[in-house]
């Protein structure tokens, strides 16, 4: 009788907005679908088990699954959801060309933060009507040497069968392909880079939120427990990335502080406090400059 092994793994799911990511888990996890968009906010996690079984063993892989938001604004929240990432999925829209070719971008965004780790690439919405021939998108895929599956988060199909590949890639030995110099080598850009915080730069509600989701994250020693506090807060206020607003940001502002009141020390988050409050002052600025130049 072979024997059995526990094993537990991060995985984080990447790739444009509006792809599927979220549907893809839902449908792993939980078996479910719906056609109802609902925009990440910074990361999510699920957790999920699956058996693999070798000639020498059987293990019970306990996945923690990281869903990464899409937005190329939120830079400094993704890298601090790749920490620790053992493999991850690239899924792109089979219907969307441009989603195929973010793929290098957000590679070296990861793998700058992990080192190389496995990567299955998933083409979705496979159950609508593509422009595009399959053969084309495992063109593009095979250059970086990956496996690629055709899935629908709505059908189900494929999906198990990718995320047990990528389960057995991620217990089983694996050999570095080497991609990081040919990115390198691409001089492929990263996501959207982190914005300087010099007197003279704009920011944008979405970078202030990205700034104050990834500063949030390091005042915990638990990211993915900041993670849950900041989509928990968010949520409540009624702020998307999709439709960010001004106001609706100090709301959330204020929650994230209170849910923290019990776990840190109060001078720290009278400081932080502080810092998010200047930050959302130097947008309000910017507004009224706008608007005095236009009247």
């Amino acid at each position: 009788m072979a024997k059995v092994k526990v094993v537990m793994k991060k995985m984080c799911v990447i790739g444009e907005a509006a792809v599927g990511k979220t549907s893809l888990i839902r449908r792993f996890v939980l078996d479910t679908f719906s056609d109802r968009y609902i925009a990440t906010i910074g990361s999510k996690t699920s957790a999920k088990k699956m058996k693999i079984t070798t000639k020498e063993e059987e293990i019970i892989l306990k996945l923690q699954i990281w869903d990464i938001i899409g937005l190329r604004s939120f830079a400094k929240v993704q890298k601090k959801a790749y920490k620790g990432a053992n493999g991850a999925f690239f899924v792109m829209d089979k219907t969307r060309k441009g989603t195929w070719h973010s793929l290098g971008s957000w590679l070296l965004s990861l793998y700058k933060e992990t080192g190389e780790i496995p990567v299955v690439v998933l083409a979705n919405k496979n159950d609508l009507i593509s422009e595009f021939e399959k053969s084309e998108i495992k063109n593009y895929v095979k250059r970086y040497g990956f496996q690629c599956y055709f899935t629908s988060a709505k059908t189900g199909e494929n999906v198990n069968e990718a995320f047990h590949s990528l389960g057995e890639l991620m217990v089983k030995p694996w050999e570095k392909k080497n991609i990081m110099p040919m990115l390198e080598k691409e001089e492929i850009k990263t996501m959207n880079g982190e914005p300087e915080l010099h007197p003279g730069r704009s920011l944008s509600v979405s970078e202030v939120e990205n700034i104050i989701m990834a500063r949030y994250c390091d005042l915990f020693d638990e990211p993915e427990f900041a993670m849950s506090i900041i989509n928990e807060q968010f949520r409540r206020a009624g702020l998307t990335h999709m439709d960010p607003s001004i106001q609706r940001l100090n709301k959330v502002v204020d929650f994230l502080m209170k849910a923290a009141v019990a776990r840190i020390e109060p001078t720290r988050l009278d400081k932080e406090y502080k810092t998010y409050l200047s930050l959302i002052k130097k947008i309000e600025e910017q507004e009224t400059i706008k608007h005095d130049e236009k009247a």
